[in-house]
């Protein structure tokens, strides 16, 4: 199998979903030779990392939340026609439309409406919130499956949107 893994905020220093994704790529690196894994990497931590043989690190220098990796990822994802891609954040390419499965580690951002933690103007936070919301609508509609790392985030998604609860798994962080 073809699998691509999004590691665009590998590490420590993207908080908790850097240190989720080094932790995941870690132990697939130790406990899966059979596969075949592509991982999307940042500049910054691309010449520094090295994986057993059956991982291929693929140059992705797209920020998240940007026009360039609206328009560009799915250009880079189809190239290598994976399986599977794994994001392990809720921000799907909106133009990409092969099959994914994405982790969502919680719907913080679906609570707080009111931009008093932002530095952007409320109009242009309104505009962002809404890219939020279509790109989350992607990640749980069109996902093949959704890992949550806890039951009380799989309710809260379940909650916001009518899906199959057979869909999300919950996955323990740690």
């Amino acid at each position: 199998m073809r699998v691509i893994i999004d590691a665009r905020l590998y590490g420590p220093k993207h908080t908790g979903n850097g240190r989720y994704t080094q932790n995941l790529i870690k132990e697939l690196n130790k406990v899966d030779t059979k596969n075949k894994y592509y991982v999307l990497l940042r500049k910054e931590n691309y010449d520094k990392l090295t994986f057993s043989q059956n991982f291929t690190k693929i140059l992705a220098d797209f920020k998240h939340y940007s026009f360039e990796e609206q328009f560009k990822l799915p250009f880079v994802l189809n190239k290598v026609k994976p399986d599977l891609v794994h994001f392990p954040h809720f921000n799907i390419p909106l133009f990409y439309f092969g099959k994914y499965i994405v982790t969502i580690h919680d719907l913080i951002m679906h609570k707080f409406t009111s931009g008093a933690a932002t530095t952007r103007t409320f109009p242009i936070y309104q505009i962002w919130r809404l890219g939020y919301h279509l790109s989350f609508a992607k990640a749980v509609y069109g996902s093949t499956r959704i890992i949550v790392p806890s039951k009380a985030v799989k309710n809260e998604v379940l909650d916001y949107y009518k899906i199959n609860p057979k869909k999300v798994e919950v996955t323990y962080e740690g």
